[in-house]
């Protein structure tokens, strides 16, 4: 009699698998239906989800069993031999051996002339210097270029060791002289390169014991076009410089305080989650699947079938085991972490520890959700249905208690002393929106002083030639007066380019309006900022997602609200009443709206003040009455506006229909019903005219 086993009467089918990377045998393994179904899906996915069952990519063979190569590649570059092997060694030994190899073998070269010169040769002469001297400044131009090099590599630290003893904030000048260690160099190199010329040429002992000190006109050529190649290399530090500083000042100005404030909500969330997981360990049977997608750094969990017929024990989809690995690797990689942090004393190398969990959920928007629902309903007392401050003080502890107050205090953005589940989620969101807005900013803005840089390089590149010409052209002022004409008779092709850019580096560097993501109003469009160019901005229409692509110039001329950057906001709507509305119906509608406001429900989304005033009369036919409301917060998230608006709106409808206060000319029967009937009466001649004259009679009496 067969077992009772409900498992055996599953219907299975057969399935070719393979069982481990680069083993290329096939075997059939049964299946179930429902994991049958991801299997064909993970098969139309091969470039994300075929590594997932084992897919490899197969080798390409010869006749032989050898690999085969690229098309066109004789495998020569891959071959090294042992010459090459001790040269590598040497390279990476030290800096110190790394700088000899490649100053000693031309320093040699060089060396062998002047040996010459001063032994054998003594009377070998260039352009009437001895070869011994020559060389030797040419041995000296060859040493100064990395001399230069080394002492501009270690003038940042030297500088902020001795400047740091005035002050400490000597940091960013300290990355300035770092990023200019070329322009530095050369600079070093062409000054000494020109200081020795002449002394070596006209001042060495041969030619003072010849008492011929004078210059000669090679010399004299020599001398020129290294005094150009100084001053070219100080327009290009001088223009480095100015990169540098621009880069330097508006990162610190636009992003370091957005840095900081990234910085320390991610730090206070490591608190929250190594709380959590002390009260609830990661993967306990509470929080499963909230873990599951926090720490699902390849956003395994959406593959998943989300109805799930049953969750038996061993039933895991593939998806989900390959997560599980993913597990055990970080363990083990936690576990070099640990060891790392007994030698350092810091977080380094641990996928495990709160901050690189929060860091990683914070990268989406659907891990951090599932943070901020694990956080709060890990913190929420039982029966409540919110967040207060002493739930903080509570589970942080003594040794914690203004870390759990500034916690509460940033989770707590609309300030009405709780915390709801929904206002956590949007918070924890905001802060991971944040974060790649600063991301994106700071390289769309990188890529948009990248092309200021090489437009000033250009415009650099001109001067130095001007320059060259300047030291070498007898007749220089002929020549620039020539290309001066040259130039503003074709004024007219560039002047515009050169407005435009002008306009809108000022526009980018000193006024920036807005940074990526900022939801903006210019205005009647309602838009979202998308990309920022030197040249152009690239934004997005909240009203229908069109992409609108704008010249900076343009917008350097318009007035530009940035929502982003806003406050609280607040909104005024206008309303048109029955002219028989009283002042008591207008103060009634103010103190329902203001229970609204002040209700535990709404009070998350909007102040307690709120003003209802009569603005207008029309045509003494309407009254305009006008209802302010103040939002805690901006208008950045648009489906968060709407919601709260549709909110409000609803609010004020059920406000007006219970006083109640009517539309114009509401509020009355209609004519010819049965509460006001229509009837005419019949009057003589004599009546009618009658009456005309005593109404005139009464309306002229009327007047002052």
């Amino acid at each position: 009699m067969p077992p009772n086993d409900a498992t055996i009467d599953i219907p299975l089918e057969p399935v070719t698998t393979y069982d481990s990377p680069g083993v290329g045998r096939s075997s059939t393994s049964p299946l179930r239906p429902d994991e049958r179904q991801q299997v064909q899906f993970a098969a139309t996915h091969d470039d994300q989800k075929k590594g997932f069952f084992g897919g490899r990519r197969i080798k390409k063979l010869n006749s032989k069993g050898e690999p085969i190569g690229r098309v066109g590649y004789d495998g020569e570059e891959d071959t090294i031999n042992k010459m090459g092997l001790i040269y590598k060694k040497i390279l990476n030994f030290s800096i110190v051996a790394r700088y000899f190899v490649y100053v000693s073998p031309l320093a040699l070269c060089i060396a062998v002339p002047i040996i010459i010169g001063a032994t054998s040769a003594q009377n070998a002469k260039i352009g009437g210097v001895r070869i011994v001297w020559l060389f030797s400044w040419i041995e000296i131009v060859w040493l100064s270029l990395w001399v230069s090099k080394i002492v501009a590599h270690w003038l940042p630290f030297i500088f902020q060791f001795a400047a740091g003893v005035v002050s400490s904030g000597t940091r960013k000048y300290a990355l300035v002289i770092k990023a200019l260690e070329i322009p530095l160099s050369l600079a070093g190199w062409t000054l000494t390169s020109l200081a020795t010329f002449i002394p070596l040429m006209t001042r060495n002992p041969t030619q003072l014991a010849l008492k011929d000190t004078g210059i000669k006109p090679w010399e004299s050529i020599i001398n020129k076009i290294l005094a150009a190649a100084l001053i070219t290399s100080l327009v290009y530090l001088a223009e480095k410089l100015l990169i540098q500083l621009i880069s330097i000042n508006y990162h610190r100005k636009q992003f370091n305080a957005k840095i900081k404030d990234s910085k320390h909500n991610v730090f206070l969330l490591s608190l929250l989650y190594d709380a959590s997981r002390a009260l609830f360990p990661a993967y306990c049977n509470e929080f499963l699947e909230e873990d599951y997608i926090i720490n699902d750094s390849i956003n395994i969990s959406k593959l998943g079938s989300k109805n799930r017929s049953h969750r038996r024990s061993g039933s895991a989809t593939p998806l989900r085991l390959i997560q599980d690995v993913g597990r055990f690797g970080d363990k083990i990689t936690s576990a070099f972490g640990n060891v790392a942090h007994e030698i350092t004393g810091k977080q380094v190398f641990n996928p495990d520890s709160a901050h690189s969990v929060v860091v990683e959920a914070l990268e989406k928007r659907r891990s951090s959700e599932a943070l901020a629902k694990r956080l709060w309903m890990s913190f929420v007392v039982e029966g409540r249905e919110a967040l207060y401050q002493e739930d903080f003080l509570e589970v942080l502890g003594q040794d914690r208690q203004e870390e759990a107050l500034e916690c509460f205090a940033a989770l707590d953005r609309d300030g009405n002393g709780d915390i709801s589940l929904d206002e956590m989620i949007l918070t924890i969101a905001e802060f991971g929106r944040e974060r790649t807005s600063i991301a994106s900013s700071m390289h769309d803005v990188d890529q948009a002083i990248n092309v200021l840089d090489r437009l000033l390089q250009t415009v650099a590149l001109i001067v130095c030639v001007f320059i060259f010409v300047a030291f070498l052209n007898a007749s220089f002022t002929t020549t620039l007066a020539t290309a001066g004409t040259a130039l503003l008779s074709m004024s007219f092709v560039f002047s515009v380019t050169a407005q435009e850019v002008l306009g809108s580096c000022i526009f980018l560097f000193v006024k920036h309006p807005y940074d990526i993501g900022d939801r903006v109003d210019i205005g009647n469009d309602q838009l979202t900022v998308e990309h920022i160019s030197l040249l152009f901005t690239v934004f997005k229409r909240v009203t229908n997602g069109r992409t609108v692509q704008t010249p900076n110039i343009v917008l350097n001329t318009l007035w530009i609200e940035n929502v982003s950057r806003s406050k609280v906001m607040k909104e005024q709507l206008s309303i048109f009443v029955n002219f028989d509305t009283s002042f008591e119906d207008v103060q009634a509608l103010k103190a329902e709206m203001q229970n609204f406001v002040i209700d535990k429900e709404n009070s998350r989304d909007f102040q307690a003040d709120i003003d209802v005033e009569v603005i207008g009369i029309a045509e003494m036919n309407k009254l305009e009455l006008r209802v302010e409301i103040r939002h805690k917060s901006n208008w950045a998230n648009e489906a968060v506006r709407a919601a709260r608006r549709s909110k409000f709106m609803c609010a004020l409808v059920l406000a007006l229909r219970k006083i109640p206060i009517y539309a114009p000319g509401g509020g009355d029967a209609v004519l010819g019903s049965e509460s006001k009937p229509t009837y005419a009466v019949a009057v003589t001649d004599a009546d009618a005219a009658l009456f005309r004259d005593q109404f005139a009679a009464k309306k002229e009496a009327k007047r002052l």
